[in-house]
């Protein structure tokens, strides 16, 4: 087991999250994501952001709806597509580039 110190100084356990993926959909899923409640969508954004770290392939909007589905969610199909227009999105979102501030020009 690794040690290491939070915030205050104090030595605290680290444990490793090895899906991390599965943990933050379970997270997001099980607190009533259909109350579309600002911490609701906190816990749906942590998801996605999760999704976008470490998945090695992109995830669609279909990959989503079937992982809701299989979940035995309560979220009506409106809700779903909602979520699902969201996940694909963000995830766009994350994938965009700034614009640099330097920019090599021709003289």
């Amino acid at each position: 087991m690794i040690i290491g110190v939070n915030e205050i100084g104090v030595n605290m356990p680290i444990k490793h999250n090895e899906h991390p993926i599965e943990q933050a959909f379970t997270v997001w899923i099980n607190n009533y994501p259909e109350s579309f409640h600002p911490l609701d969508m906190d816990r749906f954004y942590v998801f996605v952001k999760t999704v976008c770290r470490y998945s090695r392939k992109l995830k669609d909007d279909e990959w989503l709806r079937n992982k809701i589905k299989q979940s035995g969610s309560k979220l009506d199909e409106d809700d779903i597509d909602t979520y699902c227009y969201k996940f694909v999105e963000l995830q766009n979102y994350h994938r965009a580039f700034a614009l640099p501030i330097y920019t090599c020009i021709n003289r």
